[in-house]
């Protein structure tokens, strides 16, 4: 007996589309959900969102940061 795979969009289906995942004829199937289902669509709005400001996090200070610090420290004068 052959077993024909459907294409159901789930959650995990908009999160690997939100990364460039999906072959084209997903991102086809994914889109036109998205226009009919308002709950999967507020789910991939909310997944922009924070992918947006996961985006923007800096990983390690940024050199405006360490110049501070280092001003810091050279200007340092302990109160004696």
């Amino acid at each position: 007996m052959l077993m024909i795979q459907t294409f159901t969009n789930t959650q995990d289906d908009v999160i690997r589309y939100l990364y460039n995942e999906t072959s084209n004829q997903e991102s086809l199937l994914i889109e036109e959900t998205l226009l009919h289902d308002g709950e999967l669509l507020d789910f991939y709005l909310d997944c922009a969102d924070i992918k947006l400001g996961l985006d923007q996090i800096q990983l390690s200070p940024s050199d405006k940061a360490i110049d501070k610090i280092l001003s810091f420290s050279r200007n340092y004068q302990p109160k004696i």
